[in-house]
């Protein structure tokens, strides 16, 4: 399901779920979510690419308020200030949905 270059991210990822650590596990799926993003707005074909990541979300399908909720859980993350196992596993989900959403694109 991901590119060969997002997979020690996704490792990352899983590992941090895997042990608890919620906040590595937000800013490792920050890191797949840039990277689709930037892939996506590729995708335009065109020098003057949305560099917008919120308009991507849009143009990739993806609910703006789950892309809203994911930036804040980034902002608690790198703030430390305690992110739950629920953000963690809800960044996740949203950085899955992207991938798919992109996948989708790309048939």
């Amino acid at each position: 399901m991901w590119a060969e270059a997002d997979r020690d991210a996704v490792r990352q990822t899983e590992a941090a779920l895997g042990s608890g650590d919620s906040a590595a596990a937000v800013l490792s799926c920050d890191v797949l979510v840039t990277r689709l993003l930037a892939s996506a707005a590729g995708l335009t074909g065109s020098a003057e690419a949305p560099r917008d990541p919120s308009l991507v979300v849009l143009l990739l399908g993806l609910d703006g308020r789950r892309y809203l909720r994911f930036r804040a859980a980034v902002r608690v993350a790198r703030a430390h200030e305690g992110t739950s196992p629920i953000d963690a596993l809800e960044a996740y989900a949203f950085a899955i949905e992207a991938r798919s959403a992109l996948a989708e694109l790309s048939r």
